[in-house]
């Protein structure tokens, strides 16, 4: 039983990797689409992307490989945590409510809904680190 909680908290650390990257990879290489970037000018895209970048690695990369400092992995959780807390207040409160009026409402809510989903798994990776840092 164990090993299927182990495995399923592996995999979960492994996709909201991969989701950070790719919205790394989003910011750094300027491609539109993403809520996070719409309101930045190109450097501070650029620097933002990066930092998400490094961050998703740094959730990925020590799954694999050993010898990763696990203050780089906590501080990485946590930076997706904050990160993904800016984005749903950005897209889904400062710019998601601009002209939201009738069947608007439903897709405003199922889009913060899928946000919040988002949250919990990150959330659930990050647990550890922010339980560690309220220890201390």
């Amino acid at each position: 039983m164990a090993t299927s909680k182990l495995s399923g908290d592996f995999i979960l650390r492994i996709l909201v990797g991969i989701l950070f990257v790719v919205i790394g990879i989003e910011g750094i290489g300027g491609f539109g689409g993403n809520a996070i970037y719409d309101e930045l000018d190109e450097v501070f895209e650029i620097i933002v992307g990066v930092v998400l970048l490094v961050a998703g690695l740094l959730l990925i990369v020590p799954s694999f490989i050993g010898g990763i400092k696990g203050s780089f992995v906590k501080i990485s959780t946590l930076v997706v945590l904050v990160a993904w807390i800016i984005f749903i207040i950005l897209d889904d409160f400062v710019y998601g409510l601009k002209g939201v009026n009738g069947d608007e409402w439903f897709l405003w809510i199922e889009d913060l809904v899928y946000h919040l989903l988002i949250l919990s798994c990150v959330y659930k990776v990050a647990a550890p680190a922010v339980k560690k840092l309220g220890n201390k």
